[in-house]
C-alpha cells in the first residue's frame, strides 16, 4: 500500500509542473485567452507553445520580437501557417 501510495504521488507531480508554468495573456487581433509554454521571457529566434483557450488548441510558434512595457510583454510570434500574431502578456 505504502508504495502505490507513492507512485500516485510521483505521477501526480509529474504532471502539476507544467500546468503551473504557463505565462497567461491574450491575442491583440482576436482578444482569445492564450498562454505561452514554458514560463520564462522569451528572446527572439525561441520558439514557444501558444495554447488557445477559446479554440482549445495549441501551435509552437517562433518568436519574432518580444517588447517589454510598464505592465505588459507583447510577444510576435509566427505561426507554422505563416501568420504573425501579437500576445499581450502579464508584466514580468
Amino acid at each position: 500500500m505504502k508504495y502505490l501510495l507513492h507512485g500516485i504521488v510521483f505521477t501526480v507531480c509529474l504532471f502539476i509542473p507544467q500546468s503551473l508554468l504557463a505565462w497567461d495573456g491574450f491575442d491583440a487581433d482576436t482578444t482569445d485567452l492564450v498562454e505561452i509554454l514554458p514560463d520564462k521571457l522569451p528572446k527572439a529566434g525561441d520558439t514557444v507553445d501558444v495554447r488557445n483557450y477559446d479554440t482549445d488548441s495549441s501551435q509552437t510558434c517562433l518568436v519574432e520580437a518580444v517588447t517589454r512595457n510598464a505592465r505588459t510583454v507583447e510577444v510576435i510570434v509566427r505561426s507554422p501557417d505563416g501568420q504573425n500574431r501579437t500576445l499581450v502578456m502579464e508584466g514580468r
